[in-house]
């Protein structure tokens, strides 16, 4: 039987770990801290819950003379906590039920086929590895100067204790975790500056759909400041105060730092195992294979984009090239990003402009969410969503959109276009009617089809 031992047990590894159990593998799940990883106890379980209570009091706003203006946040604590241990035991659960050793230790290479396991006991024993997956996953960046304290200077870590809703608060980065908390507290009524180094906010998303939500921030009362790279934060004591480079200073009562991720590989070893690894992080070709053939590196320590569909789908892949089954490529599978803000922003594929960068010859589709009945049934109207098509043959090339569960009608297109579908399969396409489906209609309608 063969063996394969996971390191990290976080999304990206448990998916790892369930896939070689039911491929017939023996397999060993190392964790150092708590199952479920950074992203179920500090990062994405979290913001989900908040943005998810967001996103019930707005929905219930049309419907009421009085809504509710911000959920109790002793109420909201509590639902993380449960949310993450439910998730949590549940992975434990399902791991037992596969046959998963799981190991709580610290696990170091002290060559490319020995790991050293350090126990928070104190102990240490050697394990022999046949095949290894690294899942690790990513750390948040910070700067000197740029550090939480978890009282005023907060991170996505310290938002499960966060006792006191902020009088003013400052967003230092605009990525996804800067644009989902910008849009968590101003929908809130917390008064909100968002800064960011970088020209534009939210730099990975198709222009146009950045552009669109930027907008609706600002409409929100959201001061921004792009182009405005940060010295330093400072707990005040009363409050926060932010130092640009340039010399401005901005005042609030609280700032959050999020200014980007970086992959954890400092407790592996990595030289001693014969691991090529980058800034980016660990050097993998299109299987997940490390410079070493026995060892893959999976999910975010694998490098950006950090996100849990690509790491998970990275470790579907990775399992089965390990066991020698037929497998294909990374490239063939092309995940949706998306941003879980009010309103959601998704993308899949090819952008508009990435498309005409290779030369392609494209036509793009629109349509905007005032054209769909569900927009009008949920009171959510504004937004867009765009088709890149090929102009040569009809093929779907990518998709992008901004609106009210937007993320919904890109999941829909992200099949599509996995499936390799033209303007005449979309033309057919009979969604359940009203749905947000029927945007997509509308912008084949648009073109004749």
């Amino acid at each position: 039987m063969a063996q394969i031992v996971i390191i990290g047990g976080g999304p990206a590894g448990v998916t790892a770990a369930l896939e070689s159990a039911r491929l017939g593998a023996e397999v060993i799940l190392i964790e150092a801290a708590h199952l479920g990883g950074r992203a179920t106890w500090h990062s994405l379980v979290p913001s989900k819950v908040f943005l998810s209570a967001a996103e019930a009091l707005t929905a219930a706003h049309p419907w009421l003379e009085n809504p509710p203006s911000r959920p109790d946040l002793g109420t909201l604590r509590a639902r993380v906590r449960a949310q993450a241990e439910t998730q949590s035991q549940r992975q434990r659960r399902a791991l037992s039920q596969a046959g998963v050793r799981l190991i709580e230790a610290v696990a170091r290479f002290e060559d490319p086929r020995t790991l050293r396991l350090e126990f928070s006991t104190g102990h240490s024993e050697h394990l022999n590895v046949d095949r290894v997956i690294l899942a690790t996953g990513s750390e948040p960046i910070f700067l000197p100067g740029l550090k939480p304290d978890g009282q005023r200077l907060l991170a996505p870590r310290a938002m499960a204790n966060l006792s006191d809703w902020p009088e003013h608060l400052i967003m230092i980065g605009g990525g996804v975790t800067g644009s989902e908390y910008v849009s968590f507290f101003s929908q809130m009524g917390v008064p909100t500056t968002w800064v960011t180094d970088l020209p534009t906010f939210l730099p990975r998303a198709e222009p146009e759909i950045a552009a669109g939500l930027v907008a609706a921030m600002e409409a929100r009362g959201v001061n921004l400041y792009p182009n405005a790279p940060v010295a330093r934060a400072e707990n005040t004591g009363s409050g926060v105060r932010v130092t640009l480079q340039d010399g401005r200073t901005l005042e609030g009562s609280h700032a959050f730092i999020a200014i980007g991720r970086r992959a954890d590989t400092d407790r592996l070893n990595l030289d001693a195992a014969g691991v090529n690894v980058t800034r980016q992080g660990v050097v993998v070709d299109n299987y997940g294979r490390t410079s070493q053939p026995h060892i893959y590196a999976i999910g975010d320590v694998a490098g950006p984009p950090f996100t849990v569909n690509r790491a998970q789908a990275q470790a579907r892949l990775a399992v089965r090239h390990a066991l020698g089954l037929p497998t294909p490529p990374l490239e063939t599978i092309v995940p949706v990003e998306a941003v879980y803000s009010d309103p959601q922003v998704a993308q899949v594929g090819l952008s508009e402009a990435e498309a005409r960068h290779l030369g392609r010859t494209i036509q793009v589709l629109r349509a905007d969410w005032d054209q769909a009945l569900k927009a009008h049934l949920i009171g959510h109207t504004q937004g867009v969503l765009k088709l890149v098509v090929d102009a040569e043959n009809g093929r779907l090339l990518g998709a992008a959109a901004l609106g009210n569960h937007a993320v919904e009608v890109i999941n829909a297109l992200s099949l599509a276009l996995q499936a390799g579908a033209t303007l005449a399969h979309l033309a057919q396409w009979a969604p359940a009617y009203p749905t947000l489906g029927d945007l997509v209609r509308a912008a084949v309608d648009g073109y004749g089809v």
